[in-house]
């Protein structure tokens, strides 16, 4: 009767015993086996991670592809705004060798005509302009110290441009043929015939004194005569541009365009030898 519960605890005990090591076995038989699957545990983790890290992976390479779209757009500004400094600079050099080369056909002009003209010729350069449009004069940088004086004419490579009007010891003011109290004794090229031509104010020339009977003609060149020892003989004065001819009376007129641009000088020659006196400029032997 003692020995029963001793049995009763020792079959309690074998069966706890060998659930153990069914256990056990079960346990070393999984771990035994070399499956790659995950369990359901970390299946539902990565299910549940997946459309974070898939949403981070994705917004990590538009942020890098981004971030690499903003490098080559730093690079093409870099190297757009080298490029517009480079044909800026172009431009220049192109500019100034433009500049250069007109100023040395200008020169050049100028040392050819200076040698077809015999009279002793003095360069100038033209420092200022009158404010007026009205004045038609201009300032060059010669005066009295250079051998400039009063009513000594003025001519370009182009053709006349005027008188001296007044001088000082360093600059002188030279008024344009195209001024209203100009004259220069003229001949039409074509014809010989003779007349004066005088400024106006609109800023060209009139050719008058021409006989009514003298075939002159728009396009016709009109030269200096010589006459007056103020011009050499067969300097251009410009070319006519309008004939007007009344009904009445013994001469004609005609508007002159003057071939020197006046707009557009700058330099200048100076006749140095004696000229007829400044108060004889605004009167002529046909008047």
């Amino acid at each position: 009767m003692i020995q029963r519960p001793k049995n009763a605890q020792r079959k309690r005990f074998l069966k706890l015993a060998g659930f153990a090591v069914v256990v056990l076995l079960v346990s070393l038989w999984f771990l035994s086996k070399k499956d790659t699957r995950t369990f359901f545990a970390d299946r539902v983790l990565m299910n549940i991670a997946f459309p974070f890290q898939k949403a981070i992976t994705v917004t990590t390479q538009k942020a890098d592809a981004i971030f690499e779209h903003y490098l080559d757009l730093v690079d093409a500004k870099r190297e757009n705004d080298d490029l517009k400094r480079k044909v800026a600079e172009l431009k220049t050099q192109a500019v100034r060798m433009e500049e250069l080369e007109r100023e040395n056909r200008r020169l050049r002009e100028l040392l050819n005509f200076k040698r077809d003209i015999a009279t002793p010729m003095l360069p100038a350069e033209i420092i200022a302009t009158s404010p007026s449009p009205w004045m038609d004069t201009v300032v060059v940088d010669k005066g009295v110290k250079d051998g400039v004086q009063r009513g000594m004419p003025v001519v370009s490579e182009k053709g006349i441009v005027g008188y001296v009007l007044k001088t000082t010891r360093l600059v002188s003011t030279i008024m344009f043929v195209t001024h209203y109290n100009c004259r220069v004794d003229a001949i039409v090229q074509r014809t010989r015939c003779h007349g004066v031509v005088g400024g106006l104010l609109e800023g060209h020339c009139r050719l008058f004194n021409v006989l009514r009977t003298e075939d002159i003609r728009e396009g016709d060149l009109v030269v200096t005569s010589g006459f007056g020892n103020r011009f050499p003989r067969g300097l251009l004065i410009g070319v006519i541009s309008k004939v007007k001819r009344k009904r009445f009376g013994l001469f004609q007129e005609a508007e002159v365009v003057p071939s020197v641009d006046f707009s557009k000088l700058e330099e200048v020659f100076i006749l140095l030898k004696p000229q007829t006196p400044i108060a004889r400029l605004g009167k002529s032997h046909h008047e």
